[in-house]
């Protein structure tokens, strides 16, 4: 879930009361606080509620699930199991059972019942029962709600352990044996193939006490050996050289389960499993105002819509751009009109003085030249040959001072680069024979 939740355990365990405080969140839990209130037991009511009352304001404790653990001896816990054909009609099967099983008068209990849907092919369903008299529950429900601390939920220790063991590890088929050795007696109960057993030892010897429990839990489980076996050693009077176990929590500290009891029972609100009882009576239970939520309700729909934004913004940009572009192409429509037709005119003048241009470029320069030549030549000088191509004339003809005429023809304006194509020859009446050649460059 992205929305944290956070979970308080509280469990009672001789004369104490231990309490944790776990978080979900992203699919991550962490250990938040494991606490202890000493002696709380042997204070009168009065000094409870204000003990509690001021433990929560000080420490800033969310009171929105609040789970409370009580210790066998207050209650039964049992195993009941059915045919899997009455799954849809279990619990009215389990109330049949109730009065058989509870010491105490049907109107004197809470009860309640957990079961995990068989797998296929499994014929039986294994029901867990938990039965508490309803004054040993009752006062705490009472104390808890004075304090502003409303309980969520309560259960059994041996439920409320093998509910822990389940939700720290899930995939694991391991035996798991948990033992609680307190200043007077030890508890202990084994999780095995979704069974459960559990047992209480009173006294004082906290070792032997727990070697009787793990004898007895090994043969109620018929383990042929404990060397697979998931060992929690916990509570007051927990054997010095007992190994501390870490568990599965993100960043736990080494001793983390040193509180397994309360931390087991914070998991209450956090996880399912085949065995979260809830001894509560639901017209009792404390829900959760889920109007708290409303401020991270909004602030995630704020986020999706932020993202939802972040997505269209550049296709929403695009159109706002085209449509800003057809809004700007309309209104310079009428200019641009003009100025193409202004264009158009410009294109059709230019044209016509293109046509100009060349009509005065190809005028005929040939007839420029020959006048020229008419007017620039001496006398007597004869002509017998004129040849125009390209701006290039070239003459042949008689003079008697041919040597004199390429200075005459450069000299004109008309002309240039006059040269002699061929030598100058003398004929038998003494004239020169020449034969030139000149560019002619008539004026503009």
């Amino acid at each position: 879930m992205m929305i944290p939740r956070s979970s308080v355990g509280v469990e009672v365990a001789g004369p104490d009361l231990r309490i944790a405080v776990s978080r979900d969140f992203a699919g991550k839990r962490r250990l938040l606080r494991t606490d202890t209130l000493s002696g709380f037991q042997l204070l009168n009511a009065e000094d409870r509620k204000r003990t509690l009352s001021t433990y929560v304001k000080q420490k800033k404790l969310p009171t929105a699930r609040v789970f409370l653990t009580l210790p066998a001896s207050s209650g039964l816990v049992r195993d009941l199991e059915f045919p899997a054909e009455v799954m849809g009609k279990l619990r009215s099967a389990v109330a049949l059972q109730i009065e058989n099983l509870s010491p105490w008068p049907i109107d004197e209990i809470y009860w309640d019942c957990s079961y995990e849907s068989p797998k296929k092919g499994i014929r039986n369903v294994v029901a867990h029962v938990a039965i508490v008299p309803r004054v040993a529950l009752d006062p705490w429900i009472a104390l808890f709600d004075s304090a502003g601390f409303a309980l969520m939920g309560a259960s059994l220790s041996s439920l409320s352990w093998a509910h822990g063991a389940s939700a720290l590890w899930v995939a694991s088929t391991q035996p798991t044996m948990i033992f609680s050795a307190e200043s007077d007696y030890v508890e202990g109960a084994l999780v095995q193939n979704g069974r459960l057993h559990a047992i209480t030892n009173p006294g004082t010897d906290a070792p032997a006490q727990l070697q009787s429990a793990a004898s007895q839990l090994s043969r109620a489980g018929r383990l042929d050996s404990n060397d697979n076996v998931r060992v929690i050693v916990y509570g007051s009077n927990a054997h010095s050289g007992t190994e501390p176990v870490r568990l599965p929590f993100d960043a736990a500290p080494a001793d983390s389960g040193r509180l397994f009891g309360a931390v087991a029972a914070s998991l209450l609100g956090l996880a399912s499993s085949a065995f979260r009882a809830n001894l509560i009576p639901v017209q009792r239970r404390h829900r959760r105002n889920h109007l708290q939520l409303a401020p991270s309700y909004a602030l995630a729909i704020l986020l999706a819509a932020l993202a939802v934004m972040f997505l269209i913004r550049e296709p929403y940009q695009q159109l706002a751009y085209a449509g800003r572009l057809d809004q700007e192409v309309r209104r310079l429509s009428p200019e641009v009109r003009s100025v193409a037709d202004q264009e158009k005119q410009l294109n059709l003048l230019s044209d016509r003085s293109k046509t100009l241009d060349a009509a005065v470029r190809n005028r005929d320069s040939n007839l420029e030249a020959l006048r020229e030549l008419a007017h620039i030549l001496p006398s007597t000088t004869w002509l017998n040959s004129y040849q125009y191509q390209d701006r290039v004339i070239t003459i042949s003809g008689y003079s008697p001072g041919a040597a004199a005429l390429q200075k005459v023809i450069e000299d004109s304006p008309v002309f240039r680069d006059a040269q002699f194509a061929s030598s100058i020859t003398r004929d038998a009446s003494g004239k020169d024979r020449f034969t030139i050649r000149a560019t002619v460059e008539a004026k503009q």
